[in-house]
C-alpha cells in the first residue's frame, strides 16, 4: 500500500492539538482527516471506506470517545489509537478492553505519537496483506 494513500481519520476537538497530529501524519507521509466531534468522524467513516487508521481522543463534544469506540464495534479492522488526558489507570485498561489499540496520555510526545503509528499501520498492513503461497496455489 502507497503511503499516501494511508488515510488517518484525526478525531480531536482542540483545533491546536488537532492541528499538531494532522502535522505529524502529514510528516510521516500519510494522509490526515480531521474530525472535531465523535459525530462528525462516524459520518467520515461511514461515507468513506478507505481509513487505514483513527486517533481518538475520548473527551469529545456529542459522542464521546468511549461511545465511538462501541459504536466501531470489536470485530472493525481499523486500528484505533486513544490520545487522550484521562491519564487514570482506570481509564486507559477500560478503553484498552473496549478494544482500543494503544493508549497515548496527554501531553504527548510527538515521535512517540509517530512510533506508535506506524507501528500499528505496520501491524494492520501485515494482518490484511495477502498470503503470497495461499494466492500462488489457488491461482
Amino acid at each position: 500500500m502507497d503511503d499516501r494513500h494511508v488515510k488517518i481519520l484525526v478525531v480531536e476537538d482542540d483545533n491546536e492539538i488537532n492541528k499538531l497530529l494532522c502535522e505529524i501524519i502529514t510528516h510521516s507521509g500519510y494522509v490526515p482527516q480531521p474530525a472535531y466531534s465523535g459525530t462528525e468522524a462516524l459520518l467520515y467513516l461511514a461515507t468513506e471506506q478507505e481509513w487505514s487508521m483513527v486517533l481518538l481522543d475520548l473527551m469529545l463534544p456529542g459522542l464521546s470517545g468511549e461511545e465511538m469506540l462501541q459504536q466501531l464495534g470489536p470485530n472493525r479492522q481499523l486500528p484505533v489509537i486513544i490520545i487522550s488526558a484521562k491519564g487514570e489507570q482506570q481509564t486507559k485498561v477500560s478503553v484498552l478492553r473496549m478494544g482500543a489499540d494503544d493508549y497515548i496520555t496527554k501531553p504527548f510526545d510527538v515521535e512517540e505519537v509517530s512510533a506508535r503509528i506506524d507501528i500499528h499501520l505496520g501491524r494492520y498492513r501485515r494482518a490484511v496483506a495477502p498470503d503470497p503461497i495461499r494466492e500462488l496455489t489457488y491461482k
